[in-house]
């Protein structure tokens, strides 16, 4: 059974559906190459706002899941403390490891 892995898209106000579903299209497609089971993809809407990451959080320890994928860290956070805290907190609540898409 291959490990279960959920997507965190941090949405751009000015972000249009077609580049929203070619992002969910490129998670789902690293986890297929990578040899993950991808679950679904939590999306971040307002800007400022964590209630998506928190509720991928309690998923991945729901569901006892600890990967993660994003198609760069800036769409954990654009600011470097705040995201290295998110980071964090993932690993030390669900034992997440973060990958990215782009390196």
């Amino acid at each position: 059974m291959k490990p279960l892995m959920y997507g965190y898209v941090r949405v751009a106000d000015e972000a249009q559906d077609d580049e929203i579903n070619q992002t969910e299209g490129a998670l789902r497609s690293f986890a297929d190459t990578e040899g993950y089971c991808y679950a679904t993809t939590f999306y971040e809407h307002q800007s400022g706002s964590h209630a998506a990451f928190e509720e991928l959080t309690e998923e991945l320890q729901r569901a006892d899941a600890h990967y993660v994928v994003v198609l760069s860290l800036d769409h954990v956070s654009r600011h470097p403390l705040l995201r290295s805290h998110m980071l964090r907190r993932l690993e030390a609540h669900a034992n997440a490891l973060v990958l990215t898409v782009e390196p």
